[in-house]
């Protein structure tokens, strides 16, 4: 490919990207079974994982962490968690303490994530920031525009995410 045909694909690129991003900062209306308070989502965990009893894995379970350090709660299935404007929220389960953590990626970074393993929950509650998920070689995975309702996700693939 010529450098004049990558430029104007990257120009192409950029330009689509720009207007997606013009459409997504439009606000959007809520659908009329999304539950909202104050610009608030509000997050419910699914089932906890189904754990093998005394397995070695289960014994040496580590906390999943983001970097840079991110606010978190802890919480267990089926009791909601608010996540707030501004916030991509991701929830994943922690298996040391055998509760989902939630954190608030508030703060416009890209963060690491580390021992984030199986099905959670995300929200993108930012006003018009898309969020990108990345995988092991950078590549990005899934880009998510701030929408009106948490989705569930398999984290095991993510490796970091970039909130704006």
């Amino acid at each position: 490919m010529s450098r004049t045909s990558r430029s104007t694909s990257a120009v192409v690129g950029a330009f689509l990207w720009v207007l997606a991003s013009a459409f997504a900062s439009v606000p959007a209306h809520a659908a009329p079974d999304t539950h909202r308070e104050s610009d608030s989502h509000i997050m419910v965990m699914p089932p906890a994982p189904q754990e093998t009893a005394a397995s070695s894995r289960a014994m040496a379970a580590v906390s999943p962490t983001v970097s840079p350090a991110a606010d978190y709660v802890h919480t267990t299935s089926g009791n909601p968690v608010e996540c707030t404007s501004g916030n991509l929220c991701a929830g994943v389960w922690d298996p040391a303490v055998g509760k989902y953590k939630v954190f608030f990626l508030y703060r416009c970074a890209q963060y690491s994530l580390s021992y984030w393993n199986g099905v959670g929950q995300a929200v993108n509650n930012q006003v018009g920031a898309a969020a990108f998920f990345y995988g092991q070689n950078g590549q990005v995975l899934d880009v998510v525009l701030p929408e009106n309702r948490p989705f569930t996700y398999d984290w095991t693939p993510v490796l970091s995410i970039r909130n704006c």
